[in-house]
C-alpha cells in the first residue's frame, strides 16, 4: 500500500528565529570544561565508546546499552554512592514548581567529563561528572508559562560540536554554548502553522498553558548536519507535524504527521498525531523512525478511516523528509492506545538473510516487531501486561454502562524507554496494568482548550489489600492469586447482582470496583525477545506501588539496571530476571533513565540514575540525580 504525503509549507517571512521565552543563565566554575568539540563520528561510534553517553538512547539505534564491561553480575552489588543531588529549584529563578525527571543526561568525556542534562519545566545544566558540581544552568522560561500543578517532563538534551541543545515548551529549540550556558540560536517552530505565519511570535492555535502530557519535551536527534524535532498537543487539536532543521536554526523541512490526502475531509486539521517523543535513526538507509501519537478526538466519530499516521511509527528520509512506511499499532483509535515508547533498531538473521528491524512497546500492552526497510509487520508479541475487553468501544455519554477495559490508556507502555541487549536478544520493557472504562461525547474545537471528547474511570485498588513487606510480586503467585501480599483475592469474578465478590460493592452502576480479570498488579518490568515475541520474565507491581517508570540500560555482562517505584535502582540478571542487586536512589519514585560511562582518569565505571516526579502521589516530590560507581 503506498500514502500520497505532501511536506506542510515553510513560509520564508515567518518568525523562525526569534525567541518568544525569556532564558536566565547561571554560572558557576566553567573553567574547568574542557575544550571538547563533538563530531557526527563521534555521535556515530558512542555505542562503541564506553567513556561517554552522546545520544539519549545511547546510540542512533536506541539500543541503551553500553559497551563497558567492569560491571559484572560477580562485583555489581560492590557499587558504591558517587555523589547524589537535588537539581531543584534554579538558582536563576525562584521559585519553581515540582518537577518531572524522566530524562536521560549525556556525557561528554574529558578530564573531567561534563555531564548534561534536564528537568521540567525547561531548565538546562551543565554538571561535573565526577563530583555532581553545578557549572552552570540554563531557565528558559517559556511564553506561554507552564501548569504549576502539573508541569512538564524534562527528558534530556542533545550534544554536537560547541554546543547543547533542548526542546522547549513553546515548541521551539534552544542552542546553548556547552561551555557558558549562554544561548547561540532559537528556532521557533510555532512561528508557522499548517502553512499560517503566525501573526505574533507563536500561533494562536498552539498558544496553551503547558503541561504534563502535552509537551514535546523529548531531546532533539542531531544526524549528518541536521536537527530533528517533534511537535505536541494531541489532547488539543492540533495537527501533528515532524520538523529537520540545520544546525544554524534554519528550518528545511516539515512532514506532515496528518496527510489531509489521506484523511476524511477537514478531519486532518485538528487529527493529532503529534510527535512528542524520541526517535530512533537506521543509520544504514538514512531512515528515522517517529513515534506517533493519539488521533484528535479521541472518540472517532468525526475523523472516518484508519487516520494514518496516528498511533505508531512512521519510517521518514532523513534527507529528503519522504515518507517511506508506516505501522499503527491502533488504527482509528478510540483509546488514546498512542505509541510514544521510542523504538530500538536491532539486527537479526530471517529467512537467511540478515535483517534489519524496528521494535517498541505500545500502550496497547504488546511489543511490535516490523521489518525496516518495509514496516511489515514481523511480530506482535506476547502479552506483557494484561488484557481485558481490549478495543471495545465505549459507549455514549453513559459512563455508567462502559465496562472496564484493559490496559489503561497510561499503558502498557507510554514514554518509558526500553533497552535491547544483543547478546540475550532481550528486550527490557516497563508496563503499567490498570484498569479503565471510557464513554464519549461530541465536542466542539476551540484553540488552546483540551479537545477530547472523552470521559475516564479508573478502578479502585481493593480497600483490604495488605501492605507488602517487598515492593515486587512473583508472576506466577500473582496470576494464581496466591501472592502472600495480595489480602484479597482478586480473580473470584462477580455476584449475580453485578457487584465482585472479593468485598467490593462497586459503584451505583452495578459495576464491580475493578475486573474480576486483574491480577492484583499495578505495573510490571519484563524482559522479551522482540524477534520470537516470547516474555521471558515479568516482576509485578501491587497496588500499594505506581507503576515502573522510566528507562533501563542493559550491559554486554548480561546486567540490566532500571529504576522502581520504590526509590531504587535494581540490578537484573537481563535473561532470567533475577533481581541481583538494589541501590537507594531518594524517597520517590525513580522515573529517569539511567546511563552508564566509565572515566579513565579515575579508573571508574559511572552509573546515573536520574529520579523524581509528580506521578508517585503517594510518596514525596523530587528530581534526585545519583551517580553510583565501581572501580575497575
Amino acid at each position: 500500500m503506498t500514502f500520497d504525503t505532501e511536506h506542510m509549507d515553510l513560509p520564508s517571512d515567518a518568525p523562525w528565529d526569534e525567541k518568544p521565552g525569556e532564558s536566565h543563565v547561571a554560572q558557576g566554575d566553567i573553567d574547568t570544561i574542557p575544550e571538547r568539540e563533538i563530531t557526527q563520528e563521534d555521535l556515530s561510534r558512542t555505542a562503541d565508546d564506553e567513556t561517554n553517553w552522546l545520544l539519549f538512547g545511547g546510540a542512533y539505534e536506541n539500543q541503551r546499552h553500553t559497551p563497558a564491561e567492569h560491571i559484572t553480575p560477580d562485583n555489581v552489588d560492590q557499587l558504591e554512592l558517587e555523589w547524589r543531588i537535588d537539581l531543584a529549584p534554579p538558582q536563576a529563578l525562584e521559585p519553581n514548581p515540582s518537577h518531572e525527571f524522566q530524562g536521560s543526561p549525556l556525557v561528554v568525556d574529558g578530564d573531567p567529563p561534563i555531564m548534561y542534562t534536564t528537568v521540567g519545566a525547561d531548565q538546562l545544566y551543565a554538571l561535573n561528572a565526577r563530583t555532581g558540581e553545578k557549572l552552570w544552568e540554563h531557565y528558559y522560561e517559556p511564553a506561554v508559562g507552564y501548569s504549576e500543578d502539573a508541569p512538564p517532563a524534562e527528558r534530556g538534551p542533545a550534544v554536537y560540536g560547541d554546543t547543547v541543545y533542548k526542546s522547549t515548551l513553546d515548541l521551539g529549540v534552544l542552542a546553548v554554548d556547552r561551555y557558558t550556558g549562554e544561548t547561540e540560536w532559537y528556532y521557533n517552530g510555532a512561528a508557522a502553522y499548517r502553512g499560517e505565519v503566525a501573526e505574533d511570535l507563536i500561533h494562536e492555535e498552539l498558544q496553551w498553558v503547558r503541561e504534563r502530557g502535552s509537551t514535546s519535551s523529548f531531546p532533539p536527534l542531531i544526524y549528518d548536519g541536521t536537527l530533528l524535532k517533534g511537535s505536541f498537543g494531541g489532547e488539543f487539536g492540533v495537527s501533528g507535524f515532524f520538523d529537520a532543521i540545520d544546525l544554524e536554526g534554519n528550518p528545511q523541512w516539515r512532514f506532515n504527521m496528518t496527510p489531509s490526502e489521506e484523511w476524511v475531509g477537514e478531519s486532518w486539521r485538528h487529527g493529532g498525531g503529534t510527535a512528542w517523543a524520541s526517535a530512533a535513526i537506521e543509520p544504514e538507509s538514512g531512515t528515522v523512525i517517529v513515534p506517533s501519537a493519539n488521533p484528535g478526538p479521541w472518540y472517532g466519530t468525526v475523523r472516518p478511516g484508519y487516520n494514518p499516521f496516528t498511533c505508531g511509527k512512521v519510517g521518514i528520509d532523513i534527507e529528503s523528509g519522504e515518507y517511506q512506511w508506516h505501522y499503527q499499532d491502533s488504527p482509528h483509535d478510540w483509546w488514546d492506545y498512542d505509541s510514544p515508547s521510542p523504538p530500538i533498531v536491532f539486527r537479526e538473521e530471517a529467512d537467511g538473510e540478515e535483517t534489519r528491524f524496528a521494535a517498541w512497546p505500545g500502550k496497547t500492552g504488546w511489543v511490535y516487531t516490523v521489518n525496516m526497510e518495509t514496516g511489515q509487520l514481523h511480530q506482535r508479541s506476547e502479552e506483557y501486561v494484561q488484557h481485558v475487553n481490549t478495543f471495545s468501544l465505549p459507549p455514549y455519554d453513559d459512563i455508567d454502562s462502559a465496562e472496564w477495559m484493559m490496559p489503561h490508556l497510561t499503558g502498557g507502555t507510554n514514554p518509558q524507554p526500553s533497552s535491547f541487549d544483543p547478546n540475550t536478544r532481550t528486550m527490557v520493557v516497563k508496563g503499567a496494568n490498570e484498569p479503565m472504562a471510557l464513554s464519549w461525547y461530541e465536542e466542539e474545537y476551540e484553540a488552546g482548550e483540551r479537545y477530547m471528547g472523552m470521559d475516564i474511570v479508573g478502578g479502585d485498588p481493593p480497600e483490604d489489600i495488605e501492605e507488602p513487606d517487598e515492593p515486587t510480586l512473583n508472576a506466577e503467585e500473582v496470576a494464581e492469586g496466591e501472592d502472600p501480599h495480595l489480602e484479597a483475592e482478586v480473580d473470584e469474578g462477580e455476584g449475580d447482582n453485578g457487584e465482585s465478590t472479593n468485598g467490593e460493592d462497586g459503584d451505583a452502576s452495578g459495576r464491580p470496583a475493578y475486573p474480576p480479570e486483574w491480577n492484583g498488579a499495578i505495573g510490571v518490568i519484563a524482559g522479551i525477545d522482540p524477534y520470537t515475541g516470547d516474555v521471558k520474565w515479568q516482576e509485578w507491581y501491587d497496588w500499594s506501588n505506581y507503576h515502573p517508570r522510566g528507562g533501563s540500560f542493559t550491559t554486554p555482562t548480561g546486567l540490566a539496571f532500571a529504576g522502581t517505584p520504590n526509590g531504587v535502582m535494581a540490578a537484573y540478571d537481563v535473561e532470567s530476571g533475577d533481581r541481583l542487586a538494589e541501590f537507594e536512589v531518594g524517597d520517590h519514585g525513580v522515573d529517569g533513565a539511567p546511563i552508564s560511562w566509565v572515566d579513565p582518569h579515575e579508573e571508574k565505571q559511572y552509573i546515573a540514575m536520574p529520579a523524581g516526579g509528580g506521578h508517585h502521589t503517594d510518596v514525596e516530590l523530587g528530581t534526585t540525580l545519583a551517580v553510583f560507581s565501581l572501580e575497575m
